[in-house]
């Protein structure tokens, strides 16, 4: 996102589209890296087992990207069920469609839509997940009352947010981006990877929502690499947020940054070169007790 003096919501909207537009094929790249059992299938399983989906179960997937948690649902519904994946960016959603063919998956719709557009009637799902999505959200909270009112009674909410930097290996460069470039931290009530890190803040917001029976924990994720070019490689065709700090920068900075980032992996460099990344998310799930709202 262009650093503005006041947050735009329809600009930061078009960076992100922008953004995620770029990394789709990256995404569709690294997809063994991003879906591996301990890495994003670790989260997608986790949501499906919190939300109690089941056969025939009706499954609404906000902020899908290329399809998860929504492929991992998809095999959780059937026979009978549906799972709708819904995104800001049409070529994610693109991959996600080839994802799923691939898959022998035809229980999935795919639909582009803006999170803070989307209309459904109320008590049309048995469950909504998130993975790694809400923190993008400018109106996070108005998308969460919105997301209750899709809810049949009783269904569940199930969403994943990244923690807090500390715990997210991969976000490690950030700190040596920001350094070597000279930037400010992000202010506060920004969206970004860490907008949701806090549990406590997540919780209200879910809770103010209506929703009851609120919990929380966490999931680790771990990604591996072949070495730390290939894990700088990966952070820049997957990670638009991180990306787009260097790529505004001339080419000499941005091949100065780049190497430095590929430093910062040393900690998490193993006796074989690889780089193995432990990453906390923070899950939150919610119950709508009732049909009003």
């Amino acid at each position: 996102m262009t650093e503005t003096t006041t947050f735009d919501p329809a600009q930061y909207k078009a960076d992100l589209r922008s953004e995620w537009r770029d990394a789709a094929p990256g995404w569709r790249a690294w997809v063994e890296v991003l879906e591996a059992a301990d890495a994003g299938q670790a989260v997608s399983r986790s949501l499906v087992q919190l939300a109690a989906i089941g056969p025939g179960d009706a499954v609404l997937d906000v902020a899908a990207g290329y399809g998860e948690p929504g492929l991992t649902a998809a095999r959780a519904v059937a026979p009978g069920g549906q799972v709708v994946c819904t995104d800001i960016s049409a070529e994610m959603l693109a991959v996600g469609r080839e994802r799923a063919a691939a898959a022998g998956l035809d229980n999935l719709e795919f639909l582009e839509c803006d999170a803070e557009g989307l209309a459904f009637e109320a008590a049309s799902f048995d469950a909504v997940l998130s993975r790694q999505g809400l923190q993008f959200l400018p109106d996070v909270a108005g998308v969460l009352v919105r997301l209750h009112s899709f809810l049949k009674p009783h269904g569940r909410l199930a969403a994943a947010v990244w923690g807090p930097p500390g715990a997210v290996q991969f976000a490690a460069p950030v700190a040596v981006i920001t350094a070597e470039l000279g930037l400010p931290p992000p202010p506060a009530g920004v969206p970004g990877p860490f907008a949701l890190a806090d549990a406590g803040q997540l919780v209200e917001l879910v809770e103010a929502a209506g929703f009851t029976d609120v919990a929380t924990g966490t999931v680790t994720v771990i990604y591996e690499l072949g070495s730390p070019e290939l894990a700088t490689r990966w952070l820049r065709d997957v990670a638009p947020p991180i990306t787009a700090l260097v790529d505004a920068q001339p080419p000499e900075v941005q091949q100065r940054v780049w190497a430095k980032v590929t430093e910062a992996w040393a900690p998490y460099t193993t006796a074989d070169g690889h780089v193995r990344l432990e990453n906390q998310a923070v899950w939150v799930i919610g119950t709508k007790e009732t049909d009003q709202g």
